[in-house]
Parts: structure tokens; sequence; C-alpha cells
């Protein structure tokens, strides 16, 4: 059995190991901001340049180039961000004096650009131009890279540059030049960063699967969920996702941010109420939870045919409410004593924050000097880390709690088998000593059982079996016939005119008649298998099984003549009595027939008072006589 000393070690191990992973991801935080701020191209271009947004989509390179009337604005800023206008941005820059020793880039730092064409000039001579964006397939750029790239023409005058971008999402147009010598070191480095970065994520995303595959714990199949389209969502993002996994799939490129971000968030409030267990504290925050989640859900499928545009400005409005609800549910539970909660909350806070930037720099409010791509990829990364930090310690904690608890039911087991042990020694006398009283009880009960079972079923009047009986054997005998597939004979006799013999006679003659006729009919059955049973009133009704038509025909045919040839001797006199019979024999093979055959032998009953009386039918398709 695990000692709470084991317990205790092993959760501050699970705390080293956590910490250690925390400064690691801290670390590599660093390491990217690092890169991103010390890894600079040879020259930016953003302050000073000329811009144009064309909200009627109407200008082409001609009027760029011949009308002097139009109103040109000059960019104060280095990054060159214009919120989310619904407008097609042009922008004109004379780019530096350049060493035509060395090959020289454009780089146009972001990603996610729908269309964009470039020219260069010489004065009025054009040099080059270049059409692409993300609504041509990937390898309609001339150069395959994640961010846009355009070779800049050697020109012993100074070169201009025309641009021209629209897109649905945020419109930005970072711009910078590069020595292409410069610029293979800066992808070298770039790229390696980026390996680690998806590669840990990627490792994470895995590890949890396997546990969740191990375990059976649900937790870790949702947190695997998360890591996944937070990865998808990032690789989007820097446009390494157009790059290596769909680089033909325009549709997919041109929706996969709003896609990936709304389920990354939908597996993300799951997550949050399953580990939190949040349902058991409060219903209103569970409910609070459910209904983000369904929001994003509902995003998520309306990303599939509403505009990118609209949807990702939901999305982050969405985003900012969610993050601040989180981190103000995990502080309350904090509040309450529960110790996960602050890492929690810490974890959601990064996330929070860098969001937070990320969305006031993509609706133009603020300006960073790095791309804010890269400060959501270290936020996520590190709240990837805690998040994983919390679901160990959550699980270790279950699972120590688990041991706890198993230990404490094997000793109240043992405990109980003590007791148990004594308990049954006396029990095992005692029910020695019930036993024979019971048995003897039984005995006595069983005899009186079978004696009023004998009542139950016996006709008061006539002796025979009664209509209670009949009921009983007529179903065994229904499932007798369907299960060894022999004929079944039902039949009904009734004494002809009988109410007129009570009418005359009274009704004790009557009685003495039912008697006499059933005793007649008893006596007249050879065997055993056979039943006659007082139906009602004036009214028998036979079993006989393994009898089909022509015999039970020719048996009730013996009945009838007997009757009819032996008058009743009673009180009042000899009082002669006929009687009508009706047969049905049918072998059962459906629910159907067990329900009619009764029925038929009752309909072939009437056909015979119809007739006349004092005969015997049998029932056919064709309703036919005997």
């Amino acid at each position: 059995m695990t000692t709470l000393s084991g317990i205790q070690l092993r959760r501050r191990w699970l705390w080293l190991y956590g910490l250690i992973g925390l400064l690691v991801t801290f670390i590599t935080a660093l390491k990217v901001l690092e890169v991103v701020a010390t890894t600079q191209p040879s020259q930016s271009i953003g302050r000073g340049t000329e811009y144009l947004l064309d909200s009627q989509h109407s200008l082409n390179i001609e009027s760029i180039l011949r009308d002097n009337k139009l109103a040109w604005e000059t960019e104060q800023s280095n990054q060159l961000s214009f919120g989310m206008p619904d407008a097609t941005l042009w922008l004109k820059a004379q780019l530096p004096n350049l060493d035509n020793r060395d090959k020289w880039l454009l780089e146009v730092d972001y990603a996610l650009l729908d269309e964009l064409e470039v020219w260069f000039f010489a004065g009025d001579k054009l040099l080059s131009d270049y059409v692409t964006g993300d609504l041509l397939p990937f390898r309609s750029r001339d150069v395959s890279a994640e961010k846009f790239l355009f070779p800049v023409p050697a020109s012993q005058s100074p070169l201009n540059v025309v641009i021209r971008t629209r897109t649905s999402g945020s419109l930005k147009l970072p711009l910078n030049l590069w020595n292409a010598d410069q610029y293979l070191v800066h992808a070298g480095e770039h790229n390696l960063l980026m390996g680690s970065f998806f590669g840990l994520l990627a490792a994470m995303a895995l590890s949890n699967f396997f546990f969740f595959v191990t375990t059976r714990h649900s937790n870790f199949l949702v947190y695997c969920g998360y890591v996944l389209f937070l990865s998808l969502t990032l690789l989007t993002l820097h446009g390494i996702g157009y790059k290596y996994f769909w680089p033909n799939n325009i549709w997919l490129q041109g929706h996969s941010v709003v896609l990936f971000a709304n389920a990354t968030m939908l597996f993300a409030v799951f997550f949050t109420r399953e580990l939190l267990q949040v349902k058991s504290h409060s219903q209103m925050m569970d409910r609070g939870l459910l209904i983000c989640g369904a929001l994003y859900l509902t995003g998520l499928l309306l990303s599939l045919m509403l505009p990118y545009w609209l949807m990702i400005q939901t999305f982050l409005v969405l985003l900012m409410g969610t993050v601040v609800f989180v981190c103000g549910l995990a502080l309350w539970l904090a509040s309450k004593g529960i110790a996960i909660a602050k890492l929690y909350a810490l974890a959601w806070f990064t996330l929070l924050l860098s969001a937070l930037i990320a969305s006031l720099e993509n609706l133009d409010v603020i300006d960073l000097s790095i791309s804010s791509h890269y400060l959501l990829m270290v936020g996520a990364l590190i709240e990837s880390i805690l998040l994983a930090l919390v679901l160990a310690i959550t699980y270790n904690e279950q699972r120590e709690a688990t041991y706890i608890a198993q230990g404490r039911a094997l000793e109240q087991e043992i405990h109980s088998r003590e007791l148990q042990e004594k308990a049954q020694e006396e029990l095992e006398y005692n029910v020695q000593e019930r036993t024979l009283e019971l048995e003897i009880a039984l005995r006595e009960l069983s005899e009186k059982n079978q004696e009023l079972e004998e009542r139950n079923t016996q006709d008061a009047l006539t002796g025979i079996r009664n209509r209670r009986y009949f009921d009983k054997k007529y179903i065994a005998e229904l499932r007798r016939s369907r299960r060894e597939q022999t004929v079944l004979s039902v039949a009904m006799l009734d004494i002809d005119h009988f109410k007129s013999v009570n009418d005359k006679y009274g009704h004790l003659v009557g009685d003495e008649c039912i008697k006499a006729v059933a005793k007649l009919i008893q006596d007249h059955l050879r065997r055993p298998a056979d039943d006659v049973c007082r139906y009602g009133g004036e009214e028998f009704a036979l079993l006989l099984p393994n009898t089909d038509t022509e015999g039970a025909v020719l048996l009730l045919e013996q009945i009838r003549q007997m009757v009819e040839n032996t008058p009743i001797s009673s009180q009042a006199g000899t009082i002669p009595l006929t009687i009508s019979g009706g047969v049905a024999s049918e072998i059962i093979a459906s629910d159907s027939d067990e329900m009619s055959l009764l029925g038929k032998a009752d309909q072939a009953l009437y056909q015979a008072k119809q007739a006349g009386r004092n005969q015997i039918c049998h029932h056919s398709q064709e309703s036919s006589h005997v």
C-alpha cells in the first residue's frame, strides 16, 4: 500500500519536473524574442511610405501611375498595419541604393494576404512584376517561402516599388529588404526555432494521446485536441501550413485561421470544465462554459459559410471575453482553496496577455516592433506547458486519492471479513435450526397449495375443470403445438335451448342437466391428455391435443349422439337434451394463430346453432359443415 511519505515524494518530484519544464519554456520564449529582435533585415520599409486605400476597388496600375490627383497619405509607423478595412491597399515607395554585386529580396512579413501584386520600376520603365497571394496555389510563388519574397531586379538608377494588396482579414504589409545571403542565415535560424517550437507541441500532443490510450482519462484526449488545433492555428499564421500541408487547397487557406482557432478554444473550454470540475462548484459557471463552447462550435460551423473578415472579428471579441471569464473562474476557484486553480489562472493570464496584444495589433490600435504572431506563439507555448503541468498534477492527485481510498477500503474489508466470519458461524447454526423448521412448513404449505389449486381449478357444480383451468391449459397446449408442430383441436359445446329448460323446470333442474351432460362428456374422453372444462353456464370447452379435424369431429359427433340418446332423469321427470358443437384444428405457427384458434371454434359453434342446432360444425376457409 502506498505510504503518505511516498505520495509526498512523488508530488515533490512532479512539481520539480513542472518547474524545470516551465524554465525551459521561458528560456525558449526568450530565445524566440531574441532571434526575432536581433536578426533584422538590411532595411525596413515603413515610415514615410505613401499609401492609398481604394474602398471602391476601382483603381489599377495604369491609373495609379498616371493620376496625379489621387489622395496619397504618408505612413507614420514602420509596421504598415491598417486594421481590417474593406478596401484595396496601394503602396508605393522608393528603395534605397542597393549594391548590385549582391542579390536582394523584398519580403512581405505577413503570410495571410489574399491578393498581392508587386511592380518594380526604374523611372517609368517596368523591370519586373509579380502576382501572388492566398487566392493562388502555393506553387505560383516565385520564391517558395512561408512569407512573400520577391527578387529585387538589379538597376543602376533608383528603384520604385508599387504594391497592391487586398485581404479579408487584417490588412498588414510589413516590408523588409534582405541581402539574399543574410536572409538564408535568418531563414535557417528561424526554421530551426519554428521546428523546435512545433516539435515540442507535437511531442506534448502525442504524449498526452498515449496517456489517454493507457489511462482512458478523457482530459488527456481533450488536451491533445487543444494542442493539436493550437499548433494548426499557429502554423497557419506563420504560413507554414500553406507551404507544407495544404499547398493546393485555396479554400482551406482562406478559412483555416478561424476554423482552427474556434476548434482550439472549443477544446480549451471543455478542458477547463472537466479539469477544474466546475459543475461540482457552480452550476452557473458550468453553464457559462457550456455557452462558450456552443458559441465556438457555432462559429466553427458558420466559418464554413460566412465571410472570413466577419468571423475573425467575432472570434477575437469572443476570445477576449472567454479568456477573461476563464481567468476569473480560475481565480474564484483559487479563492475557495483549490490549489491548481492558481496555476491554471496563471496559464490563462499568459494567453490573455499575448492574445490581447495580438488583437490590439490586428485591430491597428497599437504598433509593435515585432509581429504579434511571435508573441502569441510564446504565450501559447507557456500556457500549454502550464496546462500540461496542471493536468499532470490533477491526474496525480486523483491517483493518490484513489490509492488512499483503496487503502482505507482494504482496511475496512479486513475488519468486515473478521466480523463476517464471526457472524457466519452464528448464522450457520441458526440456519441449520431454521432449515428443518422451514422444510416442515414448506411441505405442509405445498400440500395446502396443491389442495387449494385443485379446488380453484374445479367447477363447484359439475366437478370437472373450470374456466380458469381452461385458460391456463389452453395457453400451454398452444405452445406445445407450436413447439412440436402437432395438430391441436379446440371444441366448444353448448346445450341447445337451455334457457327454456330453466324457464320451464327451474334452475335446480337446469343445474342437474348441466351436471349430467358434463358427466357424459367426461366419461366419453378416453385419453389422459384430453380435457373438458365448463366454460360458462351451459357451455363446455374441450382441449384435444394431437388430434386432427377428422378425429375431433368424430369424437364430438359421438358425444352429441350420446347426449341425444340419453334423456336426463331429474326430479321433474325425464328431460331430453341435445347439444351443438364447433371445432377448430390447427398446427400453431404464429402468434396470430394462438389468438384466433378459440375464436374459430366459437365461430363454428355459432354456425351449428344457425344451422338448426343438434349438430357439429368444424371451422374451415369455406366454413363448411359436417
